[in-house]
């Protein structure tokens, strides 16, 4: 086992209203919060349309599968990527991408008729991006913010996604009833393209480069064994990874069958799903908010531990309620501790990984970690026609229980952490 030693010298974290001052951040700041409140009302809108046309929870899984497919095949080839381009430029390349993409769609929904293979098709090109997206902007962030603010920087980020994420939601729900669905894909090709806008604007250049100043020729499959050989030598990293597939796989019972849920509980309402969905992004940004408060990254993972503890249980209420209001609560303190491991993790990873490495690192974090959730969709479309959403939530808070518990009892997962070294020794 190799010894890691993750500290480094301390200094004041930046407060949140520093940062609003930095203009690269300011700008990355509203891309996110532009394209979480777009991509929201499309998820509802999308998930709504299939779920209206077909009744069935076999094209809902079809269409969480279109979401994860993309980052499962294509994942680690986005980390390499991100990389060795500039990352800027990724994510305005994917950004205009998913403007398109989302046009034709809703034009094609508004002047011809519902076409679920189109749907499907769509989905995949803009989860395409999104994947080469995500590892470039997780990566970028430590170009533009100090190794201090991380953990605020990223509050901000994942809070403000949540906060959109949100108000996306329920306005999501809101349009589907009474503009229909068609308008809320119309307003997510907007958002992408603002978000491209004020990424285009960030000034510089956002190439990572070696630490040793040589420019990098290896192939694409060099990198990417470097970035493995990175995990294997860090178990704490390899170990939170491992530890997540199940999570993810358990998860995949609760949130792409929302929509079910929401049906089947509270009646074929859309505003009723906006609404739950409304609860996790709304607990999601609170919990982001708290990580740089409670310093979250000096025992990442105890408390991303205990989290997945915590998420089973939250899931186990949430199977057996009949009442919208106490679902509504439950669903925010779910994502509370979501929003909490989400931005404690990538916090901790963007302080202890080398920049150079980042993107490959996390890229190949989620692909693993993402590896069970299509097993877990084709799950859930099995499950719930059988033996309803009741007893498949049961079947994932119960799962998440049990995960939580075996997570606890691994030193190396316990140990991941970032913990600035005191100056003044």
């Amino acid at each position: 086992m190799v010894k890691v030693d993750f500290t480094e010298v301390e200094t004041k974290s930046p407060r949140p209203r520093r940062l609003t001052r930095e203009k690269g951040f300011n700008n990355l700041f509203i891309s996110t919060s532009a394209a979480a409140f777009g991509g929201s009302v499309s998820t509802v809108a999308v998930s709504w349309i299939v779920y209206f046309y077909t009744h069935s929870a076999v094209y809902i899984a079809y269409l969480g599968l279109a979401g994860i497919i993309p980052g499962i095949v294509l994942g680690l080839l986005a980390g390499v990527i991100a990389d060795r381009y500039d990352r800027k430029t990724l994510m305005v390349t994917s950004d205009v991408v998913r403007t398109v993409s989302m046009a034709i769609l809703a034009l094609f929904l508004y002047l011809v008729s519902f076409s679920f293979p189109l749907i499907l098709a769509i989905m995949v090109v803009v989860y395409t991006f999104s994947t080469i997206f995500q590892p470039a902007s997780q990566a970028i962030l430590p170009m533009l913010v100090q190794r201090e603010g991380l953990e605020n920087a990223n509050g901000m980020l994942q809070g403000s996604f949540s906060v959109f994420q949100a108000i996306g939601s329920a306005a999501g729900g809101l349009v589907v009833a009474y503009l229909g669905a068609v308008w809320g894909l119309g307003i997510n090709s907007m958002t992408y393209a603002v978000s491209a806008i004020f990424l285009f604007m960030i000034v510089g250049h956002f190439k990572s480069r070696p630490t040793d100043g040589s420019v990098n020729q290896s192939s694409f499959s060099s990198e990417l064994r470097v970035g493995m050989s990175y995990m294997k030598q860090h178990l704490p990293v390899l170990e939170v990874t491992l530890g997540s597939l199940p999570v993810n796989f358990f998860g995949s019972l609760i949130g792409p069958f929302l929509v079910i849920y929401a049906s089947v509980k509270f009646g074929s309402n859309s505003a009723s799903y906006g609404y739950l969905v409304a609860a996790l992004a709304g607990g999601m940004a609170l919990g982001s908010l708290l990580v740089g408060r409670i310093k979250a990254s000096r025992y990442a993972g105890l408390m991303i531990a205990i989290g997945f503890l915590v998420t089973g249980g939250t899931v186990s209420i949430l199977a057996l309620t009949t009442n919208l209001y106490i679902a509504l609560v439950i669903g925010i303190a779910t994502g509370l501790i979501i929003g909490l491991i989400n931005t404690t993790y990538v916090s901790t990873m963007q302080s202890i990984v080398p920049v150079e490495l980042l993107a490959r690192v996390l890229s190949i974090d989620s692909v693993g970690s993402f590896a069970a959730i299509p097993a877990g969709l084709a799950l859930g479309g099995i499950l719930i026609p059988a033996y309803g959403i009741v007893f498949t939530y049961l079947v994932a808070g119960i799962g998440l229980l049990a995960n939580g518990l075996i997570v606890l009892s691994m030193k190396g997962f316990r140990s991941l952490k970032y913990v600035p070294a005191d100056p003044e020794k």
